[in-house]
């Protein structure tokens, strides 16, 4: 699964800044938001001088994006100043644009040096994987949801708190999960970056519904709407990263998450946030 990931995030050239993408189904209806993340990104970085790293992206999902379709690219170069470029990237399908992003990229510098601390968790050799939990929660779940966990996701992920997505119910606004490939992989940095974009889309919305009594995956509507990213330091993607999300609010048929990512080590990598419809579906006639 790791290595076909890899296969189609890459991208073809089409000719001046645009590029083409492939898809990767992994049992969602419309394309993962993570897989047009992470490509634009790497469109965004075609364009770049090779000094310069991303360190923010910011990116709205405009319409779903169709699986059987390749993705179009198109770069527009902004700016390159002496430290920084500004890049912006859209994602069209026959349909129109999918998908807009602005990317900034820097040189590296040596200045200030801080971060919060990582949250004094289990580690993720302590803890079970969701391939375990889902095997238990297999059969009581719905076909849509089944179809969802019948393809193996290229990450896995072991959850620090444990919760069915399918029982509504009034949970702490948080939640702290373990990520890594499943299998390694030997990559460049902008690559890795691009994975972690990818990565970061998954599990973000849900936790919105986590605080709201009588919401579940059963009866919630849930789409991104935009997703952010900032990048501190470089990591190792193959080695267990933490996710530590926090929804602040859910109101208006939106809900709003943001999340801190730490190495095993509890060095701050990255950070991001999204807003997204968190809507109750409504009763089949």
């Amino acid at each position: 699964m790791t290595g076909q990931l890899l296969e189609r995030m890459r991208l073809k050239k089409l000719g001046g800044d645009s590029f083409e993408g492939n898809n990767l189904e992994i049992g969602t209806p419309a394309i993962y938001g993570g897989h047009v993340l992470a490509q634009a990104l790497l469109a965004a970085y075609q364009t770049v001088p090779i000094d310069r790293f991303v360190h923010s992206m910011h990116g709205y999902f405009l319409i779903p994006g169709n699986l059987k379709e390749p993705i179009r690219y198109q770069v527009d170069v902004i700016r390159d100043g002496g430290s920084f470029s500004t890049r912006r990237v859209l994602a069209s399908q026959s349909s129109g644009t999918i998908f807009i992003m602005a990317a900034s990229f820097q040189v590296e510098e040596i200045a200030y040096d801080r971060h919060i601390e990582a949250p004094k968790v289990e580690g993720p050799t302590e803890l079970m994987s969701f391939d375990d939990i889902k095997k238990h929660l297999y059969a009581s779940l719905p076909p849509s949801i089944q179809k969802l966990l019948d393809i193996d996701f290229p990450f896995e992920f072991k959850p620090v708190e444990l919760s069915n997505p399918m029982m509504p119910g009034k949970f702490p606004p948080e939640r702290r999960i373990w990520f890594r490939l499943r299998e390694s992989v030997e990559v460049d940095r902008r690559m890795k970056e691009a994975l972690l974009a990818y990565v970061s889309d998954y599990n973000l919305l849900s936790t919105a519904i986590l605080p709201v009594e009588e919401a579940s995956f059963g009866n919630t509507m849930m789409a991104s709407i935009d997703h952010a990213m900032w990048f501190y330091r470089p990591f190792d993607i193959n080695e267990w990263l933490l996710y530590d999300l926090l929804t602040p609010n859910t109101s208006g048929a939106r809900g709003f998450v943001r999340g801190n990512m730490f190495n095993e080590q509890g060095v701050l990598i990255a950070s991001a946030s999204q807003e997204g419809l968190v809507r109750p579906k409504k009763p089949k006639a």
